[in-house]
């Protein structure tokens, strides 16, 4: 193992051993603060001897997390092997209106550190990682560093700062509950196709989100686009250098939120990306670039829009923590540009599973990425040259179903089961089960 991957280990070592430090601390009086044991309490470390609640009354907030998960292949594939990652975050949240007087304000600043191998990087090599923990900064930085701020009695929010663009746009929560890659916060497609980037790696930007009618509202921003953002090396790099600004609109419906109604969530959004970008099959000279070996032409700027809806279909009565809601969420990026010409999404999830389980869950989840037919075309144009030297891709798709026992407040197990087809969209590898873990303590 490198110097470097030592001192990785040993910085995630002594960052989670001072939090875990802190469950071991003075354990009766935490256990008296939180007024039973551990297996009961929200978090781990419980209320600190009563200074976390202290804190949080004078406007400060601390939230750590760790998250890891393990993948392994059982069946298809190039042959059974596993891999294992994790993730550390530290987020502090401050209140300006205990702590400055500001009213609706607030400052958010995390850290991540993440750290392990990649089953889809090293083995699979399919397009939609079966560990979402993974890349998007492999690395510890800085993934949040921004203020906050309601106006009109809430109706309007803004957000400056260092932010992952994902945090609020094209988000569809439950599907946060899988371990594949394929989406949370943005689908990895419309990622891909877009150029923005979502958790931990972050850009500078503007948002702004306004209701003018209740449950109904608005949100754009101007961000910067970075393209060397996710560098293994610039976790803590701040700079304006970018290429472009990335400028989303989203509108949004809330329905079903009065006393009995079922909730549900229904937006439409699109994005404009002004950077240069290549065509994925004309050259300089509108020739096709596999022929000629010309550099591809360059667009001014990229685009794309997506649809989402979410909704509760199904609870006991309005009071009862079981339920089924289902999501779909389905989306394209432009002809000339895109990696991905369309792609969908769609599944759901089932909260309270047995007698006495009220907050396990199982989500069920199956996504779809078709690859934009001129990238086709380029490849097997270039295959047809150089035979074997590029991989003909037309569409990846994986599968998912999750049990999510939720063993205390503060830890949670996640088992599942991915089924990637045609992985890296070429038809050139068997399709693959893998067997994974998710695991989430809270601290």
């Amino acid at each position: 193992m490198s110097g470097q991957h030592n001192r990785d280990r040993v910085r995630t070592t002594l960052l989670l051993a001072g939090f875990v430090t802190l469950s071991t601390v003075r354990p009766a009086l935490a256990q008296s603060t939180q007024g039973g044991a551990s297996s009961s309490r929200a978090t781990l470390t419980g209320d600190w001897g009563g200074l976390r609640t202290r804190l949080k009354d004078r406007g400060i907030t601390f939230n750590a997390h760790y998250a890891s998960e393990g993948a392994a292949i059982i069946s298809g594939g190039p042959y059974r092997t596993g891999r294992y990652t994790h993730q550390f975050d530290l987020e502090t949240l401050f209140d300006l209106d205990k702590l400055a007087g500001i009213p609706d304000a607030h400052v958010q600043f995390t850290l991540t550190d993440r750290f392990g191998r990649s089953l889809t990087n090293d083995v699979l090599h399919n397009q939609f990682s079966v560990q979402e923990l993974y890349g998007a900064g492999q690395n510890f930085r800085l993934a949040e560093l921004n203020y906050q701020q309601d106006f009109a009695d809430h109706r309007i929010q803004i957000e400056l700062g260092w932010s992952p663009l994902g945090d609020h746009l094209a988000r569809l929560p439950d599907f946060c509950k899988f371990q594949n890659g394929v989406i949370c916060g943005h689908a990895n497609a419309m990622t891909t196709n877009s150029g923005a980037h979502n958790f931990p790696t972050a850009q500078w930007g503007a948002r702004i989100t306004a209701y003018p009618v209740p449950h109904f509202y608005v949100t754009s921003g101007v961000f910067q686009v970075n393209p060397d953002a996710g560098d293994k090396d610039k976790g803590f790099d701040l700079g304006f250098d970018s290429t472009g600004v990335f400028v989303p609109v989203e509108f949004g419906w809330e329905t079903g939120r009065g006393e009995d109604g079922l909730p549900g969530d229904y937006k439409v959004g699109a994005y404009y990306n002004s950077s240069d970008t290549p065509d994925v099959y004309e050259d300089v000279n509108g020739m096709p670039a596999a022929f000629t070996g010309a550099s591809f032409l360059e667009h001014n700027g990229r685009y794309g829009a997506y649809a989402i809806a979410s909704q509760t279909i199904y609870k006991p009565d309005p009071d009862s923590p079981h339920g089924l809601r289902l999501g779909v969420m389905a989306g394209g990026g432009d002809r000339a540009t895109s990696r991905y010409s369309w792609f969908w999404l769609a599944g759901g999830v089932w909260q309270g599973t047995f007698a006495g389980r009220d907050k396990d869950y199982i989500a069920f989840m199956a996504g779809y990425a078709r690859t934009n037919p001129r990238l086709t075309r380029y490849q097997r144009e270039r295959d047809s040259i150089a035979p074997g030297s590029v991989g003909i891709q037309t569409y990846e798709s994986v599968v998912e179903v999750d049990y999510g026992a939720v063993v205390a407040p503060w830890l949670t197990f996640r088992p599942n089961l991915q089924y990637i087809l045609r992985p890296g969209g070429t038809g050139a590898m068997r399709n693959a089960l893998v067997l994974g873990l998710y695991t989430q303590v809270t601290f």
